[in-house]
């Protein structure tokens, strides 16, 4: 492992942080390493609050961090802002169009780039929610209820590819010795949708899933199938580099 990554890890464990310790893996930032701290991961996802956050938005965010903690790739940071006293880190937030009428604001910053990414405003804070939109914008994996990680990169694949029925095919034999067949062959079925009615199935399947799912007139366990299927879709919905 890289030894500038071993030395940056310590540094961060070790700093101090205004926010308490509720959430578990999260990193302080303020204006002086901010900018440091961001071009040394991969993937950075920050949210700018409050000095001393609680609620349900703040719990959501605390088990985003707790759940990734095992992914080196990506550091799930704060910056704590202050409208009094020394003010700190407000200059910070402005630099981004933050205010406090804006708090909380998540956002995403990939392979250093000083551009993020916004967590849309209008939202729901779910946990599922914040995985997709990592998932999304990044090509980091990160694991969804009902998915399979194999066939998750398959479908990356099959999303970029000239010639689709050529990873149809592969995934059509990796479906004879997949354990979990029954979801394997969800990814398949999908494939041979965006085959037949265009890319743009995705974005119109996921429209009319969310939709069912939040309307709640579906029972328990029709509700998990079809949040399952969400997941999955959003596989088939990974932005390759060029376009965060």
């Amino acid at each position: 492992m890289d030894f500038t990554y071993i030395l940056l890890t310590f540094t961060l464990i070790l700093t101090p942080t205004a926010f308490g310790d509720e959430c578990k893996g999260c990193v302080s930032l303020d204006e002086y390493n901010f900018d440091k701290i961001i071009t040394k991961f991969k993937v950075v996802i920050v949210k700018f609050d409050v000095s001393y956050p609680y609620g349900e938005k703040e719990d959501v965010y605390s088990r985003l961090s707790s759940d990734v903690a095992a992914n080196k790739d990506l550091l799930v940071a704060r910056v704590g802002v202050q409208d009094y006293g020394d003010k700190n880190n407000e200059v910070l937030a402005k630099k981004y169009g933050i205010t406090k009428e804006d708090f909380p604001v998540v956002l995403l910053f990939v392979d250093g780039r000083r551009d993020p990414i916004p967590f849309p405003a209008k939202k729901e804070w779910v946990i599922d929610d914040f995985r997709h939109f990592l998932r999304d914008n990044t090509d980091i994996y990160i694991g969804l209820p009902g998915c399979i990680q194999s066939f998750d990169k398959l479908a990356k694949t099959f999303v970029a590819a000239p010639k689709k029925a050529e990873v149809l095919k592969e995934a059509e034999a990796m479906l004879q010795t997949e354990k979990e067949g029954s979801t394997a062959m969800i990814y398949i079925k999908l494939m041979k949708k965006i085959i037949g009615e265009g890319a743009q199935f995705v974005q119109q399947e996921l429209l009319r899933l969310n939709k069912i799912v939040k309307e709640g007139k579906i029972n328990k366990t029709k509700k998990e199938e079809l949040s399952q299927r969400i997941n999955i879709l959003h596989s088939f919905a990974v932005k390759s580099k060029d376009e965060l």
